[in-house]
């Protein structure tokens, strides 16, 4: 793949970054490699290098050129790029609009659980409503949903884990361009993806050391056993099976039940599969301390192109933003803040809610700043890094925002 050396100062908006003129690790960019979306991003080039590796235009491959067999696959989807989408309306007020419905969302997963420990039979037409308001929302603006279900206090990991993995599959099926119909499946997939870990005993999902070899033999049956409960549902479609049966399965083969490898596994089981990841290590767990955000990201690119697919990890990325919505953050003032909401053109700088001062210390109210405009004596304030949940003593969800 061509790559050429220029000046700093002669990056343009869509331009494919493939090397830095110094290390990675030295710079404000999280990612190695990224395209170049907006003037902050050429502005932040400026200030940390003096030239940069782009890749030659009439050889670019989108997404940074990844050119695996299994991205060409994934990009030649007649699921993608069917529709074009943007923010209509501001994150603020939507979450207004659907805060009830989110709440609806969320308590069907108790009555879902009474269901499967109870041995009746699942009704999947009661998720169907309350996932479409969901799919509208994120497809108007995805920060609302993604604000609240970080936000929200659930009784169970597992409850947590199904609405915000719906809520990010959605939001990189938008990313993606697939029709409302796609989303809907796609969603209430992930949804219900780990259903069979309620048929499971729950000293075992609770188990605060790590799984023995016949405990994680047990752990592995979920995946059978979603599949069983779901097929006895009347509406069940093949796109929510496929998800619930190819969710563990990795690109190179190495996942289960199947050992499936490459286009083997279908497009919806390979995003299930790295919103699955991405929660798994960014949530708390009874057995694991959670990582942070900009951690599990760089995670997941690491493993593109062998547990995952390249271009589908990239995108996801992209749909994540540099920093994402309800991710905790350091800023350069020592102070600690919370991501309210992604700003069109300035991935680095978000809306950010002020949590703890230099010191640490609370805040006795929390106060909305906007990164773009920001300062602290006379200088702007920037992210340093992301935090994981829990650190510094700020758990998210209890916080009363």
């Amino acid at each position: 793949m061509a790559v050429k050396q220029i000046p700093s100062s002669e990056v343009e908006i869509g331009m494919y970054i493939s090397h830095l003129d110094r290390p990675w690790v030295e710079t404000p960019f999280l990612f190695q490699g990224f395209e170049v979306q907006s003037q902050d991003d050429i502005d932040e080039l400026c200030e940390h290098t003096k030239y940069v590796y782009v890749m030659v235009p009439d050889e670019e491959i989108e997404l940074g050129g990844l050119s695996s067999h299994q991205s060409a696959s994934v990009e030649t989807s007649e699921l993608i790029h069917k529709t074009n989408y943007s923010d209509t309306v501001s994150a603020e007020e939507e979450v207004k609009k659907i805060r009830s419905s989110h709440e609806e969302l969320s308590a069907l997963f108790t009555e879902i659980e009474t269901l499967v420990q109870s041995g009746g039979t699942l009704r999947l037409e009661v998720l169907e409503q309350p996932v479409k308001y969901m799919v509208d929302s994120v497809a108007k603006n995805p920060d609302a949903y993604l604000w609240l279900t970080r936000l929200k206090k659930f009784d169970s990991f597992l409850y947590k884990d199904a609405v915000t993995s719906a809520v990010l599959a959605t939001a990189l099926g938008r990313q993606l361009g697939m029709a409302a119909q796609e989303l809907q499946a796609l969603a209430t997939g992930c949804m219900l993806m780990d259903i069979g870990k309620l048929s499971l005993p729950t000293e075992l999902l609770h188990k605060p050391d790590r799984l023995d070899h016949d405990e994680w033999e047990l752990m592995k049956t979920h995946v059978d056993r979603g599949l069983e409960l779901l097929k006895a549902c009347p509406k069940c479609s093949p796109a929510v099976l496929d998800i619930v049966r190819t969710h563990h399965e990795r690109l190179d083969g190495g996942g289960y039940p199947q050992g499936l490898q490459g286009s083997e596994i279908p497009l919806f089981g390979q995003i299930a599969g790295i919103v699955d990841q991405y929660v798994a290590v960014t949530s708390p767990r009874p057995f694991a301390k959670p990582i942070s955000p900009s951690k599990a990201e760089e995670m997941l690119y690491k493993q593109r192109g062998t547990m995952f697919d390249e271009i589908l990890v990239e995108y996801f990325i992209r749909t994540l933003s540099t920093y994402p919505t309800g991710s905790l953050v350091e800023l350069s003032t020592g102070e600690v803040a919370i991501v309210k909401a992604q700003k069109s053109g300035l991935n680095l700088k978000p809306d950010v809610i002020l949590l703890l001062d230099a010191n640490k210390q609370p805040y006795g109210t929390y106060t909305l700043a906007s990164l773009d405009n920001y300062t602290k004596d006379n200088l702007p304030v920037t992210i340093v890094k992301t935090l994981a949940d829990g650190d510094h003593g700020v758990s998210i969800e209890e916080l009363s925002l």
